[in-house]
């Protein structure tokens, strides 16, 4: 797999050290099994007599680094914290000892993420602080111990900032991982720049770097299981994000079926949490309700687990909630015995954590769609501006023009809300789905206000393209609308393919799209009796 040595004859080397000399030869294989195989006690173990070793030859500056290599072994369990405090604890005073300026920076990187892990970000914060302001005086001194700091660092500005300045600094770790063998620190930068591609729509890079996570072949079915797992995860995560569902749902199912048996084991718990809640909203947007219903009620078993609760940092277990409440609230909202009043504390701690985190664009709209947020918490999430709540403020918008006084006439209400909708400012990064998605809003606005003759015109770009619109719930609406507008256009056949869709709703049990749809049908009939008595 790695041009280093196996396990078994790194024990037998180990054995056979007598001197510092010895035991440096071997540290650059150390590295690159420990970094590849975080999952494997056995490596551990090894690092242990490796340890064992320095400490007998009094040979600090391997020492330090040996612990290096072992602490990302434990850090991901909260049952191992206290042990990886310790661990840092001697990194950082023998580094400061001995002026170990690199091995110092990278004790700091270590502290933030364990301050992270724990939820103590301003601790967190001043201890990136400090790597980066080491980081500066030495520059490439250690190139392993300068990327990893990188990355650490790249992953602050991201996570805390959404700062795009850490889209440069991951493609260069990218580079040195892929250059040095480093497959699963690779493989986790990849599957970062997936998502920060895709949040800012850049959709070419997104999809691009699946073919670097996935190729070539051979070497990647040579990959530890948890590595080809999380790789399969991002692949799925970068087409979910551009609303390629068939795809997407492929790829998590080869993820789910790695990391099921092994979550436990692994450092990718998170990640497997979270593919309950990905494989439910998929299912849903393909009309799988009743499978999406069974994922969901997984992941609140899951969440309730005491494995799980111990081991999730507080910081990622806000986002995997949130991810999982926004997918719970869609498939609920699906079912025929829905009504939003009923779900007052899920819609606001929905509305609580979208502030902060990022939402889906399909689930979150609809989220604001249906929970009758008031025009308060509607203003309020128009004054945030993260990727997520920025990608809809038009939605929100709409909406708040639908709540306002009564004292407007319900024509001009909809004159304001397609105002709105047509003032949407659109870029080269917005996507396909979004402009889909938009234009159906639209079209019944201009619907209700009997401008028939502008629906045929914006809604027939999408008839050649239909197939393009994977939301299948939202792929009938678009089939059955545009039906609306040619029979409105003088097609006779529009009321015949509509009543197809309202058949197909019933096989999905969509519900509410089906009463929407029987609404037009009830209204074209009233508009024919009309123009048949004048």
């Amino acid at each position: 797999m790695v041009d280093s040595l196996s396990i078994e004859d790194l024990a037998v080397k180990i054995e056979s050290i007598n001197s510092k000399e010895d035991l440096r030869d071997i540290l650059k294989d150390l590295c690159l099994l420990s970094s590849n195989e975080k999952s494997n006690e056995k490596i551990v173990n090894l690092l242990d007599k490796a340890i064992e070793k320095s400490k007998l030859l009094n040979d600090e500056e391997s020492f330090v680094d040996l612990i290096g290599y072992k602490i990302p072994l434990l850090y991901s369990y909260r049952k191992n914290i206290v042990k990886v405090r310790e661990l840092i604890s001697q990194m950082k005073n023998i580094s400061e000892k001995n002026c170990y300026t690199d091995r110092l920076a990278w004790a700091y990187s270590y502290i933030w993420y364990v301050e992270k892990f724990e939820g103590n970000k301003e601790r967190s914060t001043e201890a990136m602080e400090q790597a980066i302001e080491l980081l500066n005086k030495f520059s490439y001194e250690n190139e392993y111990i300068y990327y990893f700091i990188r990355y650490s660092y790249a992953f602050e500005l991201w996570i805390e900032n959404h700062d795009v300045n850490s889209i440069e600094i991951f493609e260069e770790c990218a580079d040195y991982f892929l250059s040095n063998h480093l497959y699963r620190s690779l493989s986790q930068t990849l599957g970062i720049l997936s998502i920060i591609y895709m949040r800012t729509h850049e959709t070419k890079k997104s999809l691009g770097i699946i073919k670097r996570i996935l190729s070539p072949k051979s070497l990647f079915e040579e990959l530890p299981l948890d590595i080809q797992a999380i790789s399969y995860y991002c692949a799925g995560l970068a087409h979910m994000l551009n609303m390629n569902l068939e795809y997407s749902e492929i790829y998590f199912n080869k993820s789910y079926t790695i990391l099921k048996p092994i979550y436990k084991k692994s450092i990718y718990l998170n990640n497997f949490i979270t593919l309950h809640s990905h494989l439910a909203s998929i299912r849903a947007l393909k009309g799988n309700l009743e499978e999406a219903y069974e994922m969901v009620k997984d992941a609140n078993q899951l969440l309730e687990d005491e494995f799980v609760k111990k081991n999730l940092d507080k910081q990622t277990k806000i986002q995997i909630i949130h991810t999982h409440n926004l997918t719970k609230y869609y498939v609920i909202s699906r079912l025929k015995s829905f009504n939003s009043d009923d779900y007052e504390d899920l819609i606001n701690t929905i509305y609580n954590n979208s502030k902060n985190h990022y939402s889906n664009f399909i689930m979150f709209s609809e989220y604001i769609l249906s929970s009758k947020l008031d025009s308060e918490k509607l203003e309020a999430l128009l004054q945030i501006n993260n990727f997520s709540i920025s990608t809809v403020k038009h939605i929100i918008k709409y909406m708040l023009e639908k709540k306002k006084s009564n004292k407007l006439s319900n024509e001009q209400k909809r004159l304001n809300c397609i105002e709105v909708l047509n003032g949407h400012l659109k870029t080269e990064k917005t996507t396909f789905i979004e402009y889909a998605y938009t234009d159906l809003l639209l079209a019944q606005e201009l619907y209700k206000l009997k401008r028939f003759n502008e629906i045929s015109p914006l809604l027939r770009k999408y008839k050649n393209q239909i197939n393009r619109v994977e939301v299948l719930e939202m792929k009938i609406f678009m089939e059955a609308f545009i039906q609306v507008g040619a029979f409105n256009d003088g097609d006779p056949l529009g009321p015949a393919l509509q009543y197809m869709a309202i058949k197909r709703c019933r096989q999905y049990n969509f519900s509410s799209l089906e009463s929407i749809l029987l609404n037009y049908i009830n209204s074209q009939r009233i508009n024919i009796l009309n123009v048949i008595l004048k």
